[in-house]
């Protein structure tokens, strides 16, 4: 066979196996490029640093319950869609129907931290989940239920001190001593509880502290909430405490104590 020969069926062989070697290499082509585009959630750390941080330092269930890929399964140049509805989890709640998650939860990697902005006003978000709190100030409507939520709460859970926006009754109260009487959302339902200066009752009660100093019966000894008790305002019965002291004839003529002593903070009295 001459040289001619063989290099014409060299060529014949290279020609037929060079199909098959392009078939090869796009199939390599292929299954580098599918095998490049399944991101692992190690990653995301590769780049998103500032969000990974986000996440590891209060991401809340975004920490503990799910990964990076959960909520971002896509990624760039393969899809466009790389962020999933916040509802495909966050479902079967009446707050998850109010839309617009964005509004309050300002950053997805920390959701309760960078709850909102508190100039966007907010009150169907928080009463969705606190409806407690809404059936008390509907119960007891004062000037606090007038309010947005966001006037007193800035960021979630965040709880402010009264005597910011009020001042106290006396000088020497604390925070403290507003709840002994007071309760946030329902601040004009007062009910005292345990022992209650009476110092605190005759910021409001002029008339009957002024009755009571100048009285010489037992009542100026007694504390305000041994007699009156629960929800203010309260007015308990002479009874309770002195039963039926005088005679059957004279209770039974008066009935009503005051028409002989008058007023309790200022007893007329015999002894």
């Amino acid at each position: 066979m001459g040289i001619h020969a063989v290099q014409k069926k060299s060529c014949c062989r290279l020609f037929c196996l060079y199909p098959l070697s392009l078939m090869l290499i796009s199939l390599f082509s292929i299954i580098s490029s599918a095998a490049a585009l399944e991101v692992q959630p190690f990653d995301c750390a590769k780049c998103h640093v500032a969000q990974i941080n986000q996440v590891v330092a209060d991401g809340s269930k975004h920490t503990t319950e799910i990964s990076c890929l959960d909520c971002h399964p896509r990624h760039l140049p393969d899809s466009t869609d790389t962020i999933k509805d916040c509802i495909v989890c966050h479902d079967g709640q009446q707050h998850y129907q109010i839309g617009d998650c964005l509004h309050c939860h300002m950053n997805p990697h920390m959701p309760m931290t960078h709850l909102r902005d508190p100039l966007k006003p907010a009150r169907e978000e928080c009463l969705s989940c606190h409806s407690d709190v809404w059936q008390g100030m509907a119960t007891s409507p004062s000037r606090h239920s007038e309010l947005y939520c966001n006037r007193c709460h800035n960021h979630h859970k965040e709880i402010p001190e009264c005597l910011e926006c009020h001042g106290p009754h006396l000088e020497e109260q604390s925070v403290t001593d507003c709840f002994r009487c007071h309760q946030a959302h329902q601040p004009l339902q007062i009910v005292p509880s345990g022992y209650l200066p009476a110092s605190f009752c005759r910021v409001c009660h002029q008339e009957a502290a002024r009755n009571l100093a100048e009285t010489n019966t037992n009542h100026v000894g007694i504390n305000c909430v041994s007699c009156h008790k629960g929800q203010h305002p309260s007015t308990p019965a002479c009874q309770d405490c002195h039963g039926l002291p005088h005679s059957q004839v004279i209770h039974s003529k008066h009935q009503n104590c005051l028409e002989c002593h008058v007023d309790a903070h200022r007893l007329i009295s015999g002894r």
